[in-house]
C-alpha cells in the first residue's frame, strides 16, 4: 500500500504537463500513473483543479548570517519555514569564510546553525574570502564531503589577492566545484563612490549611481577571462542588467559553458524605488535597474539565457536598513523566499512571458541539475523524493508582510496582488505546509551531499 497518493492534479513533469497521480512511499515517489490507476493509498490528496509542481530548490539563501555588525532576522527556522510556505523544498546556504579560518570551520559553523532548525533539506556553499595556500588546498575536501560549490566575491579585495583567486579557480576546476561568482567590479564602485560621497550625495536616492551595470558587465568580463585560463565552471549570481545578459551572451556565442541567475527583485522593481520615503527597504548588491533591464531579464528568462531564478534571501528589519547614516552602510537584501515562487508563476506564467514548463526549469529542475541534486530533487520522477507542490493557478493573495513567515517587519513586494499560491506543500512525502499554515516541526531538514559539478548534468 502507498503511504500517500495525491490525484488528479495536472503534474509538470520532465515530459511535460499531463494530468497525472502521484504514488508516494517511504518518502519517495514510487509510482507516476494515469488518473485512476494508482493502487490503494493509506492517505489521499484530492489535487483536481491544482497544479502539482516539483518542490522548487533555491540555492542562494543567507539564514543567520551576520553582516555590517548585526545578525539577519531569518535563521533555519524562520527562514525555511517561510520557504516551505513558497513552495522551496531545498535551499543551498552561503558558509562565509573567516579571515584566516578554514574552509571546514565554515561549513561546521553553517552546519551548527541549519541542525535542528531547518524544516527543509539543505546544503551549502562556502564564500572564499581569504584564498590561501592552505585554503585553497582544502577544496577537494569540501567537493568529498558534498560541498561542490564556492562563492567569489569580486569587490571584497578581489584586484589585491588575484593570483591567488586564479589558484583557487583552477583548484576547482580540479577537484569538480563550480564558482558562483558575484560579479562587480571593486574599482569602479570605489570611484563612483567617492564621487558622489565628495559631492555630498549620500543618501540612498545615490545609491544605484554607485554601482552602475557597466561595474557589472566589467566584472563578468574579468571573470569570464579567470575561469578560461583555469577551466572553471562559471555560474554568475543575482544578474539584473541588460549589459549583463549582453555578456553572458557573448561568452556563449563564443561557445563558453556559462551559468547565469537572476533574482526576484530585478524583475519587478525599479530604482525608482529608492527615491520612496523608505528607499532603504530596497538595498541590495546589484542594485535595483531601470524597466529597460526589468524586459531584458524576461527575455533572457524566455530564450533560456537565464538559467535559474533564485531568492538571494537576506532579510533585516526596517528600522535597522534605515539606521545607516549613508548608502554604503545600509545592509543588503531583503526578504523574498515566500514568494520566489507564487510570484513568477502570477508575472511570468500567467501574463504569458514564460510556459509553466519553463518556471518548472528556472526554479526546481536547472538548480538541482547545476547543484548536483538532480534527479533526487527538480523533477516529478519515479525515485526522487516526494517534494511537491500542490499549487492553485486560481488563488488570489495580496502580499502583506504580517501575512509571511518570516521574521523582517516589511516585504519588498507590500501590496502585489498575486495569482496563484502554492496550498500545500510535502517534502520527502510529509505535508509540511498546508493552507498558508507551517506544519513541520523545527530541525526535520536535512544536509544534502551534493555531487560535484558536470556540465553535462547542467
Amino acid at each position: 500500500m502507498l503511504d500517500l497518493a495525491v490525484i488528479g492534479a495536472r503534474a509538470v513533469t520532465p515530459s511535460g504537463s499531463r494530468l497525472a497521480d502521484i504514488g508516494i512511499k517511504d518518502g519517495r515517489i514510487a509510482k507516476v500513473a494515469a488518473s485512476g490507476a494508482l493502487e490503494e493509498a493509506a492517505h489521499t490528496i484530492d489535487a483536481r483543479g491544482m497544479l502539482l509542481l516539483p518542490g522548487a530548490t533555491d540555492p542562494h539563501t543567507h539564514l543567520d548570517a551576520e553582516m555590517f555588525g548585526s545578525r539577519t532576522a531569518d535563521d533555519f527556522e524562520s527562514g525555511t519555514i517561510a520557504a516551505a510556505a513558497g513552495g522551496i523544498t531545498a535551499i543551498i546556504d552561503y558558509a562565509f569564510q573567516s579571515e584566516g579560518g578554514s574552509l571546514a570551520e565554515a561549513v561546521a559553523r553553517w552546519d551548527d546553525k541549519a541542525r535542528g532548525r531547518a524544516v527543509i533539506d539543505y546544503g551549502f556553499h562556502v564564500a572564499l574570502l581569504d584564498p590561501s595556500a592552505t585554503a585553497v588546498a582544502e577544496i577537494g575536501r569540501m567537493v568529498e564531503r558534498g560541498v561542490t560549490s564556492l562563492k567569489i566575491f569580486m569587490m571584497r579585495g578581489f584586484e589585491e589577492r588575484m593570483r591567488e583567486f586564479l589558484r583557487a579557480f583552477a583548484a576547482a576546476a580540479e577537484a569538480g566545484a563550480l564558482l558562483t561568482i558575484h560579479a562587480e567590479d571593486q574599482h569602479l564602485i570605489g570611484y563612483c563612490t567617492e564621487r558622489l560621497l565628495s559631492a555630498g550625495r549620500a543618501g540612498v536616492a545615490h545609491f544605484a549611481a554607485s554601482r552602475p551595470p557597466l561595474s557589472e558587465a566589467a566584472a563578468i568580463a574579468r571573470a569570464l577571462t579567470m575561469t578560461e585560463a583555469t577551466g572553471a565552471a562559471a555560474y554568475f549570481v543575482h544578474l539584473s542588467s541588460a549589459a549583463a545578459i549582453r555578456g553572458i551572451r557573448r561568452a556563449r556565442s563564443e561557445g563558453r559553458r556559462v551559468l547565469a541567475e537572476t533574482r526576484p527583485i530585478y524583475l519587478y522593481l525599479t530604482e525608482d524605488r529608492f527615491l520612496e520615503a523608505d528607499g532603504e527597504r530596497y538595498v541590495g548588491y546589484p542594485p535595483l535597474r531601470s524597466r529597460g533591464d526589468i524586459e531584458a531579464l524576461w527575455e533572457a528568462l524566455a530564450d533560456g539565457t537565464i538559467d535559474v531564478v533564485a531568492t538571494d534571501h537576506c532579510s533585516w528589519s526596517l528600522a535597522r536598513k534605515k539606521a545607516a547614516d549613508r548608502f554604503t552602510r545600509i545592509p543588503p537584501g531583503m526578504s523574498n523566499l515566500e514568494t520566489l515562487v507564487p510570484m513568477l508563476y502570477s508575472e511570468g506564467v500567467a501574463k504569458g512571458r514564460i510556459t509553466l514548463e519553463r518556471m518548472v526549469d528556472l526554479v526546481a529542475s536547472n538548480p538541482a541539475r547545476i547543484f548536483g541534486l538532480y534527479p533526487r530533487k527538480g523533477a516529478i520522477i519515479e525515485g526522487a523524493d516526494a517534494d511537491l507542490v500542490v499549487f492553485d493557478p486560481d488563488a488570489k493573495v495580496v502580499i502583506r508582510a504580517g501575512e509571511m513567515h518570516s521574521r523582517a517587519d516589511y516585504d519588498p513586494f507590500e501590496g502585489f496582488e498575486v495569482t496563484g499560491w502554492p496550498r500545500v506543500t510535502l517534502s520527502r512525502g510529509e505535508i509540511i505546509v498546508a493552507d498558508r499554515k507551517c506544519l513541520a516541526r523545527a530541525g526535520r531538514g536535512k544536509f544534502l551531499v551534493r555531487a560535484p559539478f558536470s556540465e553535462s548534468r547542467s
